[in-house]
């Protein structure tokens, strides 16, 4: 990256011209979707800061707000041109993240397809034109076919837990204790 380019950038510090000058075309290039992320939120946080503080120099400035140092604020201008930076940094960060999205986004969809798209069967010539019948249940609800009793039918956000070797060996673990005390209870 450059050093400071010009007097505009004198403004910034070197830690906040590098995060402005990582903004510019080429060097957005070189950043992945994460780092894109962590300088989108350094940059929105920069660019509150300058504007909050330009607000409060404004206020300062017109006397509606006591001065926060011992000289009162003349102006914003050097602060509302930094948050200005940081907003057209926001600005070029959050494009490139969608831009780096949506091609992702687009590998998925090719990813995931099943290859070459084939052509579609004809309906049989007596439903052709016409909506099959449609079974219903007790208050307009669509039937559901019923699912084979061997088949293992989804119990919420356990089933998900039940993968989690910690918690596997938690009930594993209580499970022991259980048969352990079982087996105490019954001796006695």
């Amino acid at each position: 990256m450059r050093t400071l380019p010009s007097k505009r950038m004198s403004l910034l510090t070197e830690r906040e011209a590098q995060l402005v000058l990582s903004s510019a075309p080429r060097n957005l290039s070189e950043l992945t979707p994460r780092e894109l992320r962590a300088r989108i939120a350094r940059t929105r946080r920069l660019m509150e800061k300058y504007q909050d503080a330009a607000r409060r120099q404004r206020r300062e400035s017109l006397r509606k707000e006591s001065p926060s140092r011992s000289r009162r604020a003349e102006g914003n201008l050097n602060t509302l041109q930094k948050a200005e930076y940081f907003a057209l940094t926001l600005e070029r960060f959050e494009k490139r993240l969608a831009t780096l999205e949506r091609r992702e986004q687009v590998r998925a969809r090719a990813a995931s397809s099943p290859g070459p798209r084939r052509a579609k069967r004809a309906a049989p010539a007596a439903t052709k034109g016409r909506k099959p019948a449609r079974r219903t249940r007790a208050a307009g609800r669509t039937a559901k076919a019923a699912a084979p009793r061997g088949s293992r039918q989804k119990r919420g956000g356990a089933l998900k837990q039940e993968r989690f070797p910690s918690l596997k060996r938690q009930a594993q673990a209580s499970g022991r204790g259980r048969r352990t005390q079982a087996r105490r209870d019954a001796r006695r």
